[in-house]
């Protein structure tokens, strides 16, 4: 995966789960929403971190 692609991911999960946020104010989905992307944003900086900032 090139970094593009990489932050441009990161960059869609924020934004989901900044609107979650504002949408589900409260509920159980919004933890939900909000643990699935966070999960996801945290695994796409440990991957590149550890990866390395080469491009593949």
């Amino acid at each position: 995966m090139s970094n593009g692609t990489r932050w441009t991911i990161i960059g869609i999960l924020l934004a989901i789960n900044v609107m979650a946020n504002v949408a589900l104010n409260g509920t159980w989905v919004e933890v939900g929403v909000s643990t699935v992307t966070g999960l996801g944003v945290l695994a796409l900086v440990v991957d590149f971190f550890l990866r390395g900032r080469r491009e593949p």
